[in-house]
């Protein structure tokens, strides 16, 4: 039973009908309400028992409340910050008071945003049209057992999403490994990137790969400092990368992860469709210009489900399509036409 829907009101008429009543135990079986529940109504008298403690041991003083509210709204560097003001308070005012305890008091007084970090404004590129216009590429680690450090470096195609080339390392990328890629790239699929897109690490801004894309015209577009979404292709697959791949598997040996990320990658270039295409295609499809079967029937049953409605579409798929949708998986790793 819930009592707390009684309203002061109807707790006194109840207290007043027992109370009234000749057998008081038999009245309360009938309303189906507890003795204890209703001697405590009749202590306070119909009136709900507040729960709030009637000592608060930890309650900071009103003294250091208004002085920790002076600190905020200062607007000097060294008072106004938390760790500041308690640093403040333990010289000055000689109050200990923990950090976690000065953000409390902030956030009570609706103070606790009064300073925000300035955004960082980064620039929104138009997007590339055309397959190897502009190739972003940046490195990610993951931890194993041995050797410590090793890394992925991946070069995503920002037009079509797809994956170029990713490289297993076992030590901090340098110079040498992007011009390597970058040969890599030309090699499979026949000339450089127009445009290259990556940050401001050092090995970014070497001389020999400045000179390296100076030579074979490849223009370097270095994003924003402290602004990853200007580089969003990479970092969106370092993302898939690591939930679907890095932190569930562990591997110890460095060709293990080759094989795996090549995998991967596979999966990425040819059966992964992009939710941000209209007809759902995959980067391999939207780079080569082509259309699988799969992505053919798929088009079509959603043609034929605004005609037909989401039942006839399925009476119609199980008559006539299913026995091409099952030739279609063995179809999903089709080979580009303009690679084959």
């Amino acid at each position: 039973m819930k009592y707390q829907i009684y309203t002061t009101f109807q707790k006194k008429n109840i207290i007043n009908q027992v109370e009234s009543s000749k057998d008081k135990k038999r009245e309360l079986i009938k309303l189906n309400i507890s003795r204890s529940t209703y001697y405590e109504w009749k202590n306070n008298n119909g009136e709900t028992k507040s729960k709030a403690p009637n000592t608060v041991w930890n309650k900071t003083p009103q003294s250091i409340e208004q002085t920790i509210e002076e600190y905020r709204l200062s607007g000097e560097k060294t008072k106004n910050s938390p760790m500041r003001i308690v640093e403040n308070l333990e010289e000055r005012e000689g109050y200990v008071m923990s950090e976690s305890g000065v953000r409390s008091v902030l956030k009570r007084k609706k103070l606790n945003s009064l300073i925000r970090v300035k955004k960082r404004y980064y620039h929104i590129r138009p997007k590339a049209e055309k397959f190897l216009d502009v190739v972003c590429f940046d490195d990610v680690e993951f931890t194993r057992s041995k050797p410590r450090d090793t890394y992925i470096l991946n070069f995503i195609d920002e037009s079509s999403y797809l994956d170029l080339k990713s490289i297993v390392l076992e030590h901090r990328i340098n110079r040498c490994d992007i011009t390597k890629g970058l040969k890599i790239i030309k090699k499979k699929y026949g000339r450089y990137p127009k445009t290259v897109r990556c940050d401001n690490a050092q090995a970014h801004k070497s001389i020999l790969l400045r000179t390296f894309c100076l030579k074979n015209n490849i223009k370097i577009d270095y994003i924003t400092s402290g602004c990853p979404e200007e580089n969003w292709p990479v970092e969106s697959f370092h993302r898939n990368l690591n939930q679907d791949i890095i932190y569930q598997n562990g591997f110890r040996d460095i060709k293990e992860w080759q094989r795996v990320i090549d995998n991967y990658t596979e999966f990425h270039n040819k059966q992964k469709r992009l939710r941000f295409d209209p007809i759902q295609r995959t980067p391999h499809e939207i780079a080569f210009a082509y259309t699988t079967k799969l992505t053919q029937f798929r088009l079509k049953t959603k043609l034929q489900r605004k005609l037909h409605g989401q039942t006839s579409v399925q009476k119609w798929v199980d008559k006539k399509i299913l026995s091409d949708y099952q030739n279609v998986i063995s179809l999903s790793h089709i080979p580009c036409p303009k690679c084959a």
